[in-house]
């Protein structure tokens, strides 16, 4: 039915995992090389992926269409394709079979959650580029390089291809992550407070009254992390300066001596 359908793609019934992707945060990127031609551009305030002349990539977000219509949506044809440019792949690339949610053969494996951001399926001019397994990748025809003018638009079914820089790799206490603030990662705990350490060689009195980030049992450090003891208890500290939490995540709300813990 695919083959037979070349213009059309047929999606499965509607579940949770077709959610509305204007409702889900962007997706980090995993790293891996882009495609020939594409890159990433800061538009505005928001670092989207452009195509070789510069022009922002919409994905065609089908969870957005199913979300939307509650029936098997039609693939973009016809008069869509007199506004919408398919991001071509090479014509020798390696072609995805459509997978069962894209209504293709049953046997087919499923798109995993963690494959690769960039993946090639057939379209309706030929080999199409796909990202994050649901978007099918255009340009808008006439669009002037470094615009997003339709972001958003069709309720929704057409949105900017979005770059989130993977996350780091850190090797840290078990209760530090990595979080992207204002487009960039930024350490904190397990409750989502930012650690921060002071400026300069010395804390003096400036972070008298700061939280000190508590080492609780541990005696031994990892990678830039050490222990340092601290009256009755010890507390972590990073790249050889101690480490305070301020609350919440927001970083307006650090102090001006401090500065927050970048990975």
């Amino acid at each position: 039915m695919w083959r037979r359908a070349a213009a059309i793609l047929w999606l499965a019934q509607p579940e949770a995992l077709w959610a509305q992707a204007a409702d889900l945060p962007p997706e980090a990127a995993s790293g891996e090389p882009l495609p020939a031609g594409v890159s990433i551009r800061k538009v505005g305030a928001q670092s989207v992926y452009v195509d070789a002349h510069g022009r922002t990539l919409y994905g065609m977000d089908m969870r957005a269409v199913t979300g939307r219509t509650g029936h098997q949506p039609l693939w973009c044809s016809g008069d869509c394709l007199t506004r919408w440019t398919p991001l071509a792949a090479p014509a020798k690339a390696e072609i995805m079979p459509a997978p069962p949610e894209f209504g293709g053969d049953r046997k087919a494996p499923r798109l995993k959650q963690d494959g690769p951001d960039w993946i090639v399926m057939q379209g309706p001019s030929g080999p199409q580029w796909v990202y994050k397994r649901v978007n099918l990748v255009f340009t808008r025809a006439g669009e002037r390089p470094g615009t997003i003018g339709h972001e958003g638009e069709d309720a929704l079914v057409w949105n900017s291809l979005k770059y989130v820089p993977a996350a780091p790799k850190i090797d840290a206490p078990a209760d530090v992550t990595a979080r992207l603030v204002d487009g960039r990662y930024l350490l904190v705990d397990g409750q989502g407070n930012l650690l921060v350490t002071h400026k300069g060689k010395a804390c003096g009195t400036a972070c008298a009254d700061w939280r000190v980030f508590p080492a609780g049992m541990a005696r031994r450090g990892m990678g830039a992390w050490t222990v340092r003891p601290d009256g009755d208890r010890a507390q972590w500290a990073y790249r050889d300066r101690p480490v305070f939490t301020i609350a919440g995540d927001d970083p307006a709300d650090i102090p001006a001596e401090a500065e927050p813990l970048i990975p």
